[in-house]
């Protein structure tokens, strides 16, 4: 998105479109092209922070499309470091004819005082007697530019995980969800809400241990919807509404899992779920919205598999949900 987008309709729209653009050009093999080669979730190549839900699915987006292969984001005004306290040693320069992707951000808006507030400023309002129905949610987009769009940036330096590797993952999942897996499948890969189990074919089935491992956490991306989890629906029949949209947040959440350990959809998973596509895009198109609520699920799914693997702490994963909890009070929708 090159231009700044006007309200969060358009710019869910826009991403909605270039999705089902995607979905119609690749299938669920969108995946593969999710992680450049430089790895790593999309991040502020000055601050280091990671874009979450919505953003850091654009940005991965905007990447496929572009071709980017650096997971490192600027802003204009870190680029241009006019005061020297961002790479003082160095001179960035925007490439000729580089263009912005907008990301989103959600403000407290004092619908009182009719101005916009930072969340600190909201929480301490709170605290000191302000009602929380005194506040609404505004948006806000800043644009950012790819690394690779941007001359005299260092090269990126690709850390790999060593913490912990794809196998060890599937491992303290199924552990910490409490959630076992089964190599009894056959020639079918599916978790079962009403055993709360796992059934795969056997690791040799598989083309390698990344195929097998990818589809482990796919599954286990299902299994963090079970009612004593996150509670989403679960156990419609094939075909439903409900039955495609569980798929795609959990293609989603494997995707935001897979950021450092560079899983994707594994053909068998592609040949088993190609119905799926059809109906994600008619859904998108009638309603972008479903992309949106898919994303936010999925993030959510992939914090908490986050935390019962070991890879954030609980002080961690509760300020994550206490960011989603406090985007979620505002219930007045402000006007720009």
């Amino acid at each position: 998105m090159s231009r700044k987008p006007k309200n969060k309709d358009e710019f869910r729209a826009e991403m909605a479109d270039a999705f089902v653009h995607v979905l119609e050009e690749r299938g669920l093999e969108w995946k593969k092209d999710w992680v450049g080669q430089g790895g790593g979730a999309p991040h502020n190549g000055i601050t280091k922070a990671c874009y979450r839900g919505c953003n850091a699915f654009w940005l991965s987006l905007v990447s496929m499309l572009k071709g980017y292969d650096d997971p490192r984001w600027v802003t204009m005004v870190q680029i241009m470091d006019n005061d020297g306290k961002y790479h003082p040693k160095e001179k960035w320069h925007l490439k000729k004819g580089s263009q912005a992707t907008y990301v989103e951000y959600w403000m407290p808006f004092d619908t009182v005082k009719h101005k916009a507030v930072t969340w600190e400023q909201f929480r301490e309002d709170v605290k000191n007697g302000r009602e929380e129905s005194d506040f609404g949610l505004i948006s806000r987009y800043t644009g950012v530019f790819n690394a690779r769009d941007v001359e005299g940036m260092p090269e990126l330096t690709v850390v790999q995980n060593e913490d912990i590797t794809a196998d060890e993952l599937i491992t303290r999942l199924s552990v910490g969800m409490g959630v076992p897996i089964f190599n009894d499948g056959g020639d079918r890969a599916y978790y079962s809400p009403s055993e709360d189990q796992i059934h795969l074919p056997t690791p040799e089935s598989f083309g390698s241990e990344y195929a097998y491992n990818a589809t482990a956490l796919h599954e286990l991306s299902h299994s963090s919807g079970h009612p004593s989890r996150l509670d989403r629906i679960q156990g419609s029949f094939f075909g439903s509404a409900e039955y495609a949209y569980e798929e795609l947040v959990a293609e989603i959440c494997s995707a935001f899992m897979g950021y450092d350990l560079n899983t994707a959809a594994t053909p068998e998973h592609i040949n088993n779920h190609k119905a799926y596509v059809q109906s994600w895009i008619q859904a998108i198109r009638d309603k972008p919205d479903t992309l949106v609520k898919a994303i936010k699920d999925a993030q959510t799914a992939a914090n908490y598999m986050d935390f019962k693997a070991g890879l954030i702490s609980l002080d961690e994963y509760r300020k994550l949900c206490g960011t989603v909890k406090e985007v979620k009070t505002a219930t007045v929708e402000v006007a720009r």
